[in-house]
């Protein structure tokens, strides 16, 4: 009697310990591997391409030629164009892009009262580093490097005093997701394109730098 009394004690000792250990081994969490687990970071992954218009403050630094010594020549216009990029998340802080734009400009220098030269036309490539302020508000900077077309004919009397110049650029700027494809961008960059020659005979230097404010719309793939 006794020793079938021990051997029920034994069975129900096991069993118990064996729904323990079961139970036990259900509280632990599960294990996650990089295999099993992507996070969602789609928002602001992938190509775009869009419109926009934007407000152009512009000066250049004018020596020599039909100014004289020295002339800071201004203007304020605007120009439309479009562009497009590429962005890539690289985790819960930064989203890495490329940007690319090309706008018809529409400015004009005064110099004694008359029509001195502008903008024809601008184009510009950048690298974009930004930072998710929200799931659908990116916060960026970029920095990267434009070129535009600068007519100076009419203040020189000139057909061939024209010239393309290079230079850096920085910005910044906030883009949002008003729909899972349709994008609101709103930016503003610096450019300054350097000391340049203006290749006329007698033809002086020009310094020309912009600040442009820039809103658009762009379509998201």
């Amino acid at each position: 009697m006794r020793s079938e009394m021990k051997l029920a004690a034994v069975a129900a000792i096991a069993v118990l310990g064996s729904t323990m250990a079961a139970q036990a081994q259900s509280m632990v969490a599960p294990v996650v591997t990089s295999g099993m687990y992507q996070p969602g970071y789609s928002a602001w992954d992938g190509f775009y391409v869009g419109a926009q218009g934007s407000l152009v403050a512009t000066k250049t630094h004018e020596i020599g030629g039909v100014v004289g010594v020295e002339q800071l020549l201004g203007d304020i216009g605007g120009n439309a164009g479009v562009f497009a990029g590429y962005r890539y998340t690289i985790n819960d802080w930064f989203v890495l892009g490329i940007d690319a734009e090309a706008n018809n400009v529409a400015t004009e220098y005064l110099w004694n009262a008359v029509n001195y030269g502008a903008i024809k036309w601008d184009a510009a490539v950048r690298a974009t580093l930004g930072y998710p302020v929200a799931p659908n508000v990116l916060a960026y900077g970029t920095v990267g490097y434009s070129w535009a077309h600068f007519d100076l004919s009419p203040g020189y009397g000139n057909p061939d005093a024209k010239y393309t110049a290079g230079g850096f650029q920085l910005g910044l700027g906030v883009d949002m997701m008003v729909t899972s494809n349709v994008m609101a961008r709103l930016n503003a960059t610096w450019t300054h394109y350097g000391v340049n020659t203006v290749p006329v005979v007698g033809g002086g230097t020009s310094e020309p730098s912009d600040v442009v404010v820039r809103a658009g719309l762009a379509w998201k793939f």
